[in-house]
Parts: C-alpha cells; structure tokens; sequence
C-alpha cells in the first residue's frame, strides 16, 4: 500500500513538473507564437500542449480529419522532419467568451510558401488551445 502512495506520488509531481514546463498562451496570438518556437524547436510535447486533447485538425480538400492529440502531433512531425522553420501571424481574432474564430498567416522560412489557416481555439484550464485546425484554409 505503501509503494502504491509512493508511486501516485511521484506521478503527481511529475505531471506537475511536466505542466510548468510548458506556459499556456494567454492569447490567441500567443499560441501561435508558442506553436512557431515549438516547431522550430522540434518539440513535439511542446506542440502536444498547445492542443485540446479532442482537437481536430483539417488534413485536405475533402474534409479529412486526424482526431486526438496524438495524431495531430504526429502529422505535425513530418512537416517538423524537413526541417523547416514556420512562422505564424494572427490575422483576424473573434473572441465570444472561452471560444475564439482565428485567421492566421503562416510562411514556411527560407521559402516562398505560405498560407492562411482557419482555426477554432478554446480557453480551457487557464490557457488557449487549438480545438480545430485547418492549416490550409480549406
């Protein structure tokens, strides 16, 4: 019994330590700039973080989505594994209460490629997090 206190212990702070380790953007922008040093990084937990656990993520023109974390961040990978740098500009913000519409630019560095996302961010547990991605705009 003991050892199992002890074990839930050591998981608590741990988690704890690991929450501290990653601020929560206090603004919508601030989550984009959070998601550029990240991905410059290669962060992946870093990424992870800045996701609402059921967040959804636009993978194409036909509506196809990864669900969870977990696949999101895994998608984000291959693009992190090119070694690109990106770069996100908050374009337009509506805020209603913990939800907020966001448009945003971004510009992979070094290149000439760029685009306009669509996003849905939640206000949850003292931060914003991505709830929809559509990196695409699609």
């Amino acid at each position: 019994m003991l050892k199992q206190v002890a074990m839930v212990m050591a998981l608590l702070i741990f988690s704890a330590t690991q929450a501290a380790e990653y601020p929560k953007p206090q603004t919508p922008s601030e989550l984009h700039a959070m998601f550029g040093n990240y991905f410059s990084a290669k962060d992946l937990t870093g990424i992870g973080s800045l996701f609402d656990e059921k967040a959804v993520y636009v993978v194409d023109d036909q509506g196809s989505l990864l669900e969870g974390r977990k696949a999101i961040v895994t998608e984000i990978q291959h693009y992190m594994d090119t070694g690109a740098e990106i770069e996100t500009v908050s374009a337009s913000i509506h805020i209603n209460g913990n939800i907020a519409l966001v448009k945003s630019n971004w510009k992979i560095s070094g290149s000439d490629i760029t685009g306009t996302a669509l996003e849905v961010m939640t206000y949850k547990e003292g931060g914003w997090l991505y709830l929809i991605d559509n990196p695409n705009g699609f």
